[in-house]
């Protein structure tokens, strides 16, 4: 959306709600769903997942990654951890 000098406040604060509302929504499903993938690995190794899903390893650590890097993303934004050095992205890109 272009700039536009005249936009009120209404309309910021309108963006910004919306923003945080889509930032803690997306924070509150990805920690959801991390734990269930905690859950459905269960302490098996990226192997047996593959073997159980029919994908291979790479793609079942890409995945991992993923829920990983939301949680942490999760936990940072409750002050529960800070972040460590990682390009979040690229492991969300893989999956987007």
């Amino acid at each position: 959306m272009p700039y536009n000098e005249d936009t009120n406040w209404t309309t910021w604060a309108s963006r910004g709600s919306n923003v945080a509302n889509q930032l803690i929504g997306a924070l509150m499903h990805v920690y959801e769903d991390y734990y269930n993938w905690q859950t459905f690995r269960a302490a098996r190794s990226n192997a047996e997942i593959a073997t159980a899903l029919g994908k291979d390893e790479a793609d079942i650590a890409a995945l991992d990654a993923v829920f990983s890097a939301g949680k942490e993303m999760h936990d940072f934004a409750n002050n529960v951890a800070g972040p460590t050095q990682g390009d979040r992205f690229y492991q969300l890109r893989v999956f987007s």
